[in-house]
Parts: C-alpha cells; sequence; structure tokens
C-alpha cells in the first residue's frame, strides 16, 4: 500500500476532517476536467478544479461551497542502478572516419512521487486575512472569493510543520469562483 493510500485511510479512521486538515482531491494533474471552468457534481454542485504544476511538483485544487480540497505531488527521479549498454561513435583511424562500438556503463532511473496534504489555506482578500482548515467554506469566506479582484491569486498553503508555501491560483478560477461561491 502506499504511503499516500494509507494515509488517507489513516486520516478517515481518526477522523482528521474534524481535526482540521485540508481534504485531498480526487484527482492529479492529468485529470481529463474542465480546468479553471466552472462544473458541478452531484456530491459537491458548483466546482471549480484549478492545477500549478512544473516537471517537480504539481498542486491540484477544488473549489465549491462544500469545501476546498488540495493535494502537493512532488516528483524526482532517483537513481537506483546501473548496467552496461552499447553506443556508436565516429573515429578517425588512418585517416578514415569509422564507426565504432563501445560499452558504456548508464544509469537506471527510476521515478518518484510524494503526496502531502496542506494543514491549511490562507487568503488575502480585500484587506483580510481568512484561514480555511475543513468543512464547508464559511460564508465570510465564501463572500470574499465571490468578491476576489480578477487576475491570478497568491494563496499561502500551510504544512503540518507550520512552514507555509505561496502559490499562484490562476485567473480563470478566480473569475470562477463568483459563480461557485455567490450565494445559492
Amino acid at each position: 500500500m502506499n504511503k499516500y493510500l494509507a494515509g488517507c485511510i489513516l486520516a478517515m479512521l481518526v477522523g482528521a476532517g474534524s481535526a482540521g486538515a485540508v481534504p485531498p482531491v480526487s484527482i492529479d494533474q492529468h485529470a481529463d476536467v474542465p480546468w479553471s471552468s466552472l462544473s458541478s457534481n452531484p456530491f459537491d454542485g458548483k466546482l471549480v478544479y484549478d492545477k500549478h504544476f512544473d516537471d517537480h511538483f504539481a498542486f491540484v485544487t477544488m473549489w465549491s461551497r462544500s469545501g476546498i480540497k488540495a493535494t502537493y505531488t512532488s516528483y524526482w527521479r532517483e537513481r537506483v542502478g546501473w548496467r552496461y549498454v552499447w553506443r556508436t561513435r565516429h573515429v578517425w583511424v588512418d585517416g578514415k572516419r569509422v564507426e565504432e562500438r563501445y560499452r558504456d556503463r548508464e544509469d537506471i532511473y527510476e521515478r518518484r512521487t510524494s503526496q502531502r496534504i496542506p494543514k491549511a489555506l490562507m487568503f488575502a482578500i480585500h484587506g483580510k486575512i481568512y484561514r480555511y482548515e475543513s468543512g464547508e467554506v464559511p460564508p465570510d469566506l465564501a463572500q470574499a472569493l465571490a468578491t476576489a479582484p480578477p487576475g491570478n491569486m497568491i494563496i499561502r498553503v500551510v504544512w503540518d510543520n507550520d512552514q507555509t508555501w505561496d502559490t499562484p491560483i490562476g485567473e480563470g478560477t478566480v473569475a470562477t469562483w463568483r459563480a461557485v461561491f455567490s450565494s445559492p
């Protein structure tokens, strides 16, 4: 069983949602969903998915009135061994260019991943700081998200060890918050 699945099971058993932790999102950055666009499902109602990623990480979020979900996945390559391979090169022998085969040592890498679930998300909107940990989005935060200024927004992710990481939320997602978080 992978660490992420074990962590999710442990969180369900000890009721981490009530202890104040942002729930993990059920998709990854490769999911075939409408990113930064309004969609809905029978469990969460109106929602919007957002992702911020590069070659080394992906931060995926799902925003709905019923709750905000987020997962940070880091990616890296780890050397797990080596092998010999045959390669070809051109060399000059007696003034002629000839092809030569030689054995070379090549490292073997495996792709690794690790997932982290934030303890909290923080927002600075209209000069006020909001903190979200779990459960339904409080009315004051929903109102702030629905009226957030247009454009990209920086949010602060708080980890279990209280370290923070600031990350952008795209302007399309911020614009869609109006439809998601406006009064029903």
